[in-house]
């Protein structure tokens, strides 16, 4: 291999020197032919076989491709080891888990094939259990899967001695108690399978999609906003001496023996500074209240102030004037003083997709609306999130990746919530903020 790219490095540099050194061959085809031999040489089985080995290496990549191997071979399995069928329920659950609609296909075909080729596969319990959760695991929204790790720890003790004693039961019942044994079984493996998978993705990170350009990117940014905490109050110590200094150039200017014209475009300039000073110091108060129960001042801590401040902290994402925001409902002024940090937290995830949505892939500016819907619920404060056009059709929000709506939907299980994204077409299409009312 290495003989090959010192022959190829060799056969450029005699070249150039020959193209140099001739008086009759032009440089032009000799640049090319160099440039020729340069793609040909970096096109080597070395480079292939380093992005094997970089893909080898992250053995996570071939989780999903050894989960649906294992739910396939021990479904075709089951007839003759109903055991087997349920370690293959627990690998259905795992991928649903793992978001692999493709493979979960692929396994349901393996098994629908093998009804006419397996024997006794049409007669066996377990490989119909099989193929029925598979199937399942294809067509249930992947919005349930954040669930399974906001089951209780009981939950899982419960499902594994369900589980077992249903998987023995089996084998000392008679039918058709043994069928609706091993049915629980099944049913007790695969949210097994799902939870533990869940778990481990959130452990190792690489199991799920966590962005469009990988975990750093995410990383990144919780990386950022811990720095910016740290930085607010080497901002605010300039803007205070900013804003004295144009407190003093305001003295000054009304003191000073010149004409009014002279004296009202200074004093405008003034004015202008101190309208950017303000500005500014809103920000930092932004940037320090954020997430928080509190602010400045003593001000009501309603839905009303917790969407404001989600929406004067995500506004400049909106890079263009065509894009109106809404406040509604019934229930903006309810108080939410326990919960207006964990809102306000939701409210920003919600609306950086939302505003996202009115940029194209081909980097065309939309126009259009984004209506927050607070309402009343005889037992939650209900707060909608949704983008529509010009025409007042829905318009879908870009995804949020995997680590933030973890994390969000974790704030919203310690703040007594829930929040939800509803998905058209791989997309979604409308956020729901439940807060669970504390007046009742």
């Amino acid at each position: 291999m290495k003989s090959r790219a010192l022959d190829c490095s060799a056969f450029v540099n005699q070249s150039r020197d020959e193209s140099l050194s001739s008086p009759w061959c032009s440089d032009q085809p000799r640049a090319g032919l160099c440039e020729k031999v340069r793609e040909d040489c970096s096109i080597t089985p070395f480079h292939l076989s380093e992005r094997t080995s970089k893909l080898l290496e992250d053995g996570t990549r071939l989780y999903p491709v050894a989960m649906a191997l294992c739910a396939a071979v021990l479904g075709l399995t089951a007839p003759q080891a109903p055991g087997a069928g349920v370690l293959g329920a627990a690998a259905a659950g795992a991928l649903f888990v793992l978001d692999s609609a493709f493979l979960v296909l692929c396994v349901g075909a393996v098994l629908t094939t093998g009804l006419f080729l397996v024997p006794d596969a049409q007669t066996s319990t377990a490989y119909w259990l099989d193929l029925l959760i598979v199937l399942a695991a294809a067509a249930m929204p992947r919005r349930f899967a954040p669930a399974l790790l906001q089951a209780s720890r009981w939950s899982w003790l419960a499902a594994m001695v369900t589980g077992s004693i249903a998987l023995s039961l089996y084998f000392t019942l008679p039918s058709p108690f043994e069928h609706a044994a091993l049915a629980l079984a099944c049913i007790c493996a695969a949210f097994i399978g799902a939870g533990i998978t869940r778990h481990l993705a959130v452990v190792d990170a690489r199991l799920l999609a966590w962005g469009d350009r990988g975990l750093s990117e995410v990383t990144r940014d919780l990386l950022l906003g811990r720095i910016t905490s740290g930085m607010l109050h080497d901002l605010a110590q300039p803007l205070n001496v900013i804003s004295m200094a144009n407190a003093n150039m305001d003295y000054i200017i009304s003191h000073l023996e010149i004409d009014d014209e002279n004296r009202h475009q200074l004093e405008e300039r003034v004015k202008r500074i101190a309208g950017h000073t303000e500005g500014a110091a809103g920000i930092l108060s932004l940037f320090r209240w954020f997430g928080r129960d509190g602010g400045d001042g003593d001000a009501t801590l309603t839905v009303r102030s917790s969407l404001e401040r989600a929406l004067a902290a995500t506004r400049s994402n909106v890079r263009h004037q065509g894009v109106t925001i809404r406040l509604q409902g019934d229930a903006l002024d309810w108080p939410v003083p326990e919960q207006h940090g964990a809102l306000e937290m939701m409210a920003v995830a919600a609306l950086l997709s939302a505003f996202a949505g009115f940029v194209s892939k081909r980097g065309e500016k939309l126009a259009g609306d984004v209506i927050l819907q607070a309402t009343t619920t005889p037992a939650h404060i209900v707060i909608t999130v949704e983008c529509t056009d010009e025409d007042g059709r829905p318009l879908p929000s870009r995804r949020i990746d995997e680590a933030t709506l973890w994390l969000v939907e974790q704030v919203a299980r310690q703040a007594s919530s829930q929040f939800r994204c509803l998905v058209r077409d791989s997309r979604p299409a409308r956020f729901i903020i439940r807060l669970g009312r504390t007046d009742i």
